[in-house]
């Protein structure tokens, strides 16, 4: 090795010095053998050479450098890699001055397409003329579908354009292009599409279809046109804009003929980030749709899409090192089976928060919080009129820690919280202000090193309405809280931790709780967190009842394996209120063999005393590797509405990892439900 390095220290000496006319540049060469020939000015390399310049980097069996005529000649098993693009070739001329060469029976690679070329000429800096062109998204010898073309013009990173092309199917000729453009990984187009043929239970055979283009690195738009059987027709449009680090935006609009009633439904949902400067961003979301059912009808695919709830806003944010300040507007509808907005509906015109980062002066930490709201909530099912008032609070709070031995750390907290609304009641008209002085105390002992117990004691007290003065008057004597909290980490081992939690509340029960059922002893919440590995993942919560002693709820989490190779999930709700039935939600998802595969979830309601289904929800996709085209099919069924579909598109998601003779190095296949 140490032989090897003075040779291509001398190389680089004859290379800089003797030949300083033929390069501008540094040439780094490497090499099992280099030998320089003085009198004709000629360098010979063979074996494992990697010969790198401008960032280009060549590799092949033998190389052959005339420094006078400033010509390179290689062959045997080359390989260039210029930018994102891969090239094998049997043999390379090239002209270092010109920049200009010959590369002959050639094979590429620039994701996700592969060419072949009998002969390519570089005729600029990042353009090559090809003769005699295969281009296919299929890295075998013989693709199972292409493009053929005599001539066209690569242009390196960008794209791939030939003319008087036929598009072949095996060795079938099948129609023929006057010009056919493939846009490259970097490049500033691509058209792709899908076509799902299917069948809805309640409009029987549809069809649907989805065109997307992308205009640019950051912007890409969707057309979808569907045809849903006797529920109507729909389509839609999609644009999305993404620079990570300056603006995020999309809208998605879709509309249907619903030939039932003759309606027109239809959504709109808009969404925009940008960051202004170092401090502020500025985000907005909008989800508008003719009614609260439509989403449920016409995408069963999208859940983001599903809902009975709409939520829009636009808000402002200045975050810097010492605080936050946010600027909200939000309109926000929760709707019933009736179509009718319900209350917990509200708008928000507009709320601002502002709150100042923790900091501590003298030991003590202080902590200061700002919120005002302009706030109008529906409440239908109490009064015909909207009740809209003013909310406001300020809250400021100081705290320190003690640590009183190795084990025992003490932290008390002082504050006081000022809140302030317009009126209590949609028929008052007088406002209300309200102040509340709290404290706390948390202890925090450290039993052994894998055992912490927390006692927290807090309590607040509340003055009378428009008054500094505890409210003693009141039912509870002016205690909002009077309660101690308890927690505790067991970090049984290093993947296996248990935590338990609970409380007691001081006040009467009976006096305080008499409306709600409530008790003086919190619920006892036991939750155990099991990660062995990446590949498993056991969650446990189970709440019991302390006054009375009873069983409350229980929920089981587990995860089993990895989503692109073979996984498992299961969970189970259990709520007491509902004794005879479990919420069950499970999926599972493998491959059948190297081309098949399998997913299957579902989310259902069943009874322990006989065997029912109820509310379920299933979505059963099978997949089949098609090596450059991908074929899928999906059954979905919610509630009353089932649909099942059959996709058919060319593969984009090709190997990364190319072998010199242009094959796959390892099955490299994207996880196709994307």
């Amino acid at each position: 090795m140490t032989i090897l390095k003075k040779i291509t220290s001398l190389i680089f000496l004859l290379l800089i010095f003797s030949a300083s006319t033929l390069y501008a540049y540094e040439v780094d060469i490497k090499a099992d053998t280099l030998t320089y020939q003085q009198e004709s000015g000629v360098i010979t390399a063979s074996g494992n050479i990697t010969l790198d310049w401008l960032g280009k980097i060549l590799q092949a069996d033998n190389i052959e450098v005339t420094i006078p005529a400033k010509k390179l000649k290689a062959d045997g098993n080359v390989t260039i890699l210029e930018s994102s693009n891969t090239i094998f070739a049997d043999s390379v001329e090239y002209s270092m001055d010109e920049e200009a060469g010959t590369i002959s029976n050639s094979k590429g690679c620039s994701m996700p397409i592969f060419f072949k070329a009998e002969k390519m000429i570089k005729i600029s800096s990042d353009t090559y003329k090809i003769e005699n062109v295969i281009i296919s998204n299929c890295d075998l010898d013989q693709p199972h579908h292409y493009v053929y073309a005599k001539e066209g013009l690569l242009v390196v990173d960008k794209k791939i354009s030939v003319s008087k092309a036929t598009y072949y199917v095996g060795k079938v000729p099948v129609f023929y292009l006057p010009k056919y453009t493939r846009y490259l990984s970097g490049g500033d187009g691509k058209f792709s599409y899908e076509i799902e043929p299917g069948y809805i239970n309640e409009g029987g055979l549809s069809l649907k279809t989805k065109l997307k283009y992308k205009f640019t690195k950051k912007f890409d738009g969707k057309l979808l046109l569907d045809y849903l059987g006797s529920i109507g027709e729909g389509a839609g449009l999609e644009f999305n804009y993404y620079d990570p680090k300056k603006i995020k935006a999309s809208i998605f609009g879709y509309g249907a003929l619903y030939r039932k009633d003759d309606s027109q439904r239809w959504s709109v949902q808009p969404s925009y980030w940008q960051k202004i400067n170092d401090y502020w961003t500025v985000q907005a979301k909008g989800e508008f749709q003719s009614d609260s059912q439509f989403n449920n009808t016409y995408q069963l695919d999208n859940w983001n899409r599903t809902a009975n709830t709409r939520r829009s806003y636009l808000s402002f944010t200045r975050q810097s090192s010492a605080s936050n300040l946010r600027i909200l507007s939000e309109l926000y509808q929760l709707y019933d089976a009736n179509d009718k907005i319900r209350p917990g509906s509200y708008l928000q015109l507009p709320q601002v928060y502002f709150s100042i980062y923790p900091k501590k002066k003298f030991g003590v930490t202080n902590n200061f919080t700002f919120n005002f709201e302009n706030r109008t909530d529906y409440n239908i099912a109490i009064s015909s009129d909207d009740f809209s008032y003013v909310l406001a609070n300020a809250d400021y709070n100081i705290t320190k820690d003690y640590k009183i031995s190795k084990r025992f750390t003490l932290k008390p907290t002082l504050g006081i919280k000022e809140e302030f609304k317009s009126k209590k009641h949609y028929y008052e008209q007088d406002p209300i202000a309200v102040a509340n002085y709290y404290g706390s105390l948390n202890a925090r002992y450290r039993l052994a090193s894998w055992v912490d117990f927390n006692f927290n004691y807090e309590a607040r007290l509340r003055s009378a309405e428009n008054s500094l003065m505890i409210d003693t008057d009141a039912v509870d004597k002016g205690f909002a809280k009077n309660a101690l909290l308890f927690n505790n980490y067991m970090y049984l081992s290093s993947n296996l931790i248990l935590r338990n939690y609970t409380g007691y509340d001081f006040r009467e029960s009976d006096v305080v709780f008499a409306d709600n059922g409530y008790k003086n002893w919190y619920p006892l919440i036991s939750e155990l967190t099991y990660v062995p590995s990446s590949k498993v993942t056991v969650y446990l919560r189970q709440q019991q009842d302390l006054d009375p002693f009873k069983f409350k709820n229980f929920q089981l989490d587990t995860k089993f394996g990895q989503i692109e190779k073979l996984y498992f999930t299961f969970g189970s709700f259990y709520y007491d209120y509902r004794p005879e039935e479990v919420d069950i939600v499970t999926g599972i998802g493998f491959w059948l063999n190297a081309k098949w595969r399998f997913d299957y979830t579902i989310r259902t309601t069943c009874k322990f005393t006989e065997i029912y289904f109820g509310g379920h929800d299933q979505e059963l996709k099978l997949y089949r590797d098609m090596h450059c085209f991908n074929l899928g099919g999906s059954l979905r069924i919610r509630d009353d509405y089932y649909e099942t579909f059959l996709k058919f598109e060319m593969k984009t998601n090709v190997p990364t990892l190319i072998k010199k003779d242009g094959t796959k190095e390892i099955e490299n296949e994207f996880y196709p439900w994307r």
